[in-house]
């Protein structure tokens, strides 16, 4: 690439800016917006990297006090995987920060070198990653440009620095940025909504991004490409993402369907934080490597918790599982070979949307729908349960979804939802107590968790949403008066299919 006359003398003019204290040793890199320069620091002794924001951004005394701001917030950020900035300045015309000079590569040139990672190994990276993102979002700052170049990987300890935190933002402020000819935000990686140029993006814009990433980490390529930035950006826009399962069928079932979570359309329909898809990548590993070519099963993962080891300990892995019934063609006569169909039962106790082909179908409690099947049948189905709301709005307890892994041919295909070893479960609750009662399921274990609800008196089977399912699980409710009644020992009694129990508590039960 040829340099213009002002990017030519960039160092020279770097230098200038710096002051005597610091000696610019050269150019190390160029990315869309900005140049890094290694520099040495003569005072501290210690090797900086200096990025340098291209000289035809249209920086206004405003704007550029605004920057200095937010890179202030960043710099104020304390996390092990967060790459810090030291300082920012503007001098003969250029407007630059210093970060600590780090050995190695980034995760853009880890892919590009060597394509798709094993899950493990992309796990990782994800979750140290995830951990920063946490961190940062806590403290109201969205990154806004989640890419594998913006991911370091240093070379003497592995460890992943999520770089440029919150920089994005600020350029998207400055003026002319648009007419300059680059878009913040990189169109392979970036969420619908930013693609829209909304402005007050939040952290779910990061976790779209992320989920990004992590579908290149494992496949290889991202989920969306063309020929042109505004084609990429319209299948973002409007086209579902492909299943990573479907294109590596050596990654894991649950880890697909984590990552085809972060792809949702919908802000509202992603894990809703950071810290949510690390839960998830958790118990996901801890489950173990089934993948789309060895099971037709589909493990549920209870991302609001991460569960410690429960009493059915040796029993195997606990798991709920979907079973595709495949029934050929030529059986069900010459019309199910033109109009294939799947038949999907819903045995669980609240709705399930069910996306099949990019498209959603709600399938009621307890029911069962007869979907047709346009063309060639899909080989992956997703659904997902609807929990039920609490009274602010938030859902009830943890998320069930799965994969189906269906046949590709065309044939009639059948699924219903059964349990070997029911591994959450769903309990109903009637309140004769004549008082409001705040329920804790599994109370006293590592599993507890306060369904965050409250249920009226005269209430009959309520429903409060799915838990993780032991042998001794209960089930407590608490009064005003902080009276509690308690089920406990619950796993026998829990339905094997629908994971239903339904416990009734009267004012006698208060103690």
């Amino acid at each position: 690439m040829t340099q213009s006359p002002a990017e030519h003398d960039t160092p020279q003019r770097l230098a200038a800016a710096l002051g005597p204290g610091y000696e610019v040793r050269g150019l190390v890199g160029r990315g869309g917006f900005a140049e890094v320069y290694e520099v040495w620091d003569r005072e501290l002794e210690r090797r900086l990297a200096v990025k340098v924001v291209r000289p035809d951004v249209a920086w206004t005394s405003g704007i550029l006090q605004r920057f200095k701001q937010e890179t202030r917030t960043v710099a104020k950020l304390q996390h092990p995987n967060i790459l810090p900035i030291h300082f920012v300045g503007e001098g003969e015309g250029l407007v630059y920060y210093a970060m600590p000079f780090v050995e190695g590569q980034s995760l853009g040139d880890l892919l590009r070198g060597r394509g798709a990672l094993p899950a493990e190994h992309a796990v990782s990276i994800a979750l140290p990653i995830l951990d920063a993102l946490q961190h940062a979002h806590a403290a109201g700052l969205v990154h806004r440009d989640i890419k594998p170049d913006n991911v370091m990987l240093d070379r003497a300890s592995g460890r992943p620095l999520l770089m440029d935190f919150g920089i994005a933002k600020r350029l998207d402020a400055a003026a002319g940025l648009t007419q300059a000819g680059f878009v913040v935000g990189t169109p392979h990686y970036m969420s619908p909504e930013q693609a829209l140029g909304e402005v007050n993006l939040d952290s779910r814009s990061d976790l779209y991004s992320f989920g990004a990433v992590l579908f290149q980490m494992v496949t290889g390529a991202p989920p969306f490409d063309g020929v042109s930035s505004q084609e990429i950006v319209g299948k973002h826009l409007a086209e579902p993402p492909p299943t990573p399962a479907t294109v590596n069928a050596r990654i894991p079932v649950w880890l697909s369907a984590a990552i085809v979570r972060c792809l949702e359309k919908k802000p509202d329909d992603r894990f809703q934080s950071a810290a949510m898809l690390a839960d998830a990548l958790h118990v996901g590993t801890a489950q173990g490597p089934a993948t789309a070519d060895s099971t037709a099963a589909t493990e549920l993962v209870p991302t609001a918790e991460r569960l410690q080891a429960g009493p059915w300990k040796g029993r195997g892995r606990v798991r709920w599982v979907v079973l595709a019934l495949v029934v050929a063609a030529g059986t069900v006569g010459a019309w199910a070979l033109t109009r294939p169909r799947l038949v999907f039962e819903n045995a669980l106790a609240m709705p399930v949307t069910l996306s099949l082909a990019g498209r959603e179908h709600v399938v009621a409690a307890g029911t069962r729908a007869r979907i047709p099947l346009r063309g060639r049948a899909p080989d992956v189905a997703l659904w997902i349960g609807q929990r039920p709301t609490g009274a602010d709005g938030r859902p009830l307890g943890v998320e069930l979804r799965g994969v189906l892994q269906l046949s590709g041919r065309r044939m009639m295909a059948a699924a219903r939802a059964v349990s070997r070893d029911t591994a959450f479960f769903a309990p109903l609750i009637t309140n004769e107590t004549g008082q409001p009662l705040r329920v804790t399921v599994n109370a006293g274990t590592a599993a507890a968790m306060d369904c965050g609800c409250t249920v009226p008196p005269g209430t009959v089977r309520a429903p409060i949403g799915y838990y993780p399912l032991f042998r001794n699980s209960t089930v407590r409710v608490t009064d005003a008066a902080n009276r509690s009644a308690m089920f406990t020992d619950l796993g026998p009694n829990v339905n094997r299919e629908s994971g239903v129990v339904g416990l009734r508590f009267t004012a006698a039960d208060l103690r």
